[in-house]
């Protein structure tokens, strides 16, 4: 499994409209941040675009798996499994939600080739973990108003017991500030997923080259 401390999830609606240059739109600035921040060293970078057809969001998929085609960072796909198997050559991983596909149906269609994420939302998932899921994204740690239908927080307890329970690495998510990662780190958390910490920034570059050395282990 490759590194997933440096883990950023963004849509076009994350970004913030203080840094669109001029004759941008929001998903042409997110490809442009996202392709900087892969240039820059990132782990994984997660498209997750709300309330987009399908022809959209292969669209912006397109741009992005293509552009980090030429550096380390791994191009990973929220939920959608039919972009996913469109864009194989150019998609790392697909992330899956409590309520989406079954990851054994998933995995099936996908292939070996691309790595399987799963989302944990309550401790109780953890024992119907399929063997083909690589790893897991547990949060919200914190309060988060990044995701509008995300669950209640569970805190960092529940997040040190299920990192004891499970053999496979821990993203944590949810709410995720700077300032969390040094305790996160300490409890045996893998990657740290942030999304508002560095595209709700007014200079997200610079907020950037904190989380990575923050991260570092």
């Amino acid at each position: 499994m490759y590194k997933l401390n440096t883990y950023l999830i963004a849509g076009p609606e994350n970004v913030n409209s203080e840094t669109i240059l001029k004759n941008e739109t929001k998903e042409s600035a997110l490809i442009r941040l996202a392709t900087n921040f892969a240039n820059d060293g990132l782990d994984v970078f997660q498209l997750r675009c709300k309330d987009f057809s399908k022809n959209e969001l292969y669209k912006i998929a397109e741009k992005i798996g293509s552009n980090l085609m030429n550096t380390k960072c791994k191009f990973c796909i929220n939920d959608d499994v039919d972009v996913t198997i469109m864009l194989k050559e150019k998609v790392n991983i697909l992330h899956l939600g409590q309520n989406d596909m079954h990851p054994t149906e998933a995995k099936k269609m996908i292939g070996d080739n691309i790595s399987l994420g799963l989302s944990i939302t309550d401790i109780k998932q953890i024992y119907k973990i399929p063997e083909i899921v690589d790893y897991i994204g547990v949060g919200p740690i914190y309060k988060t108003d990044s995701k509008s239908d995300a669950s209640k927080p569970m805190g960092i307890s529940t997040l040190r017991n299920i990192i004891k329970e499970v053999k496979i690495p821990v993203v944590a998510i949810g709410g995720l500030q700077l300032k969390n990662i040094h305790q996160l780190k300490q409890i045996g958390v893998s990657g740290f997923a942030i999304i508002s910490a560095i595209f709700g920034e007014k200079n997200p570059q610079s907020s950037f080259k904190k989380y990575k050395q923050l991260a570092k282990f």
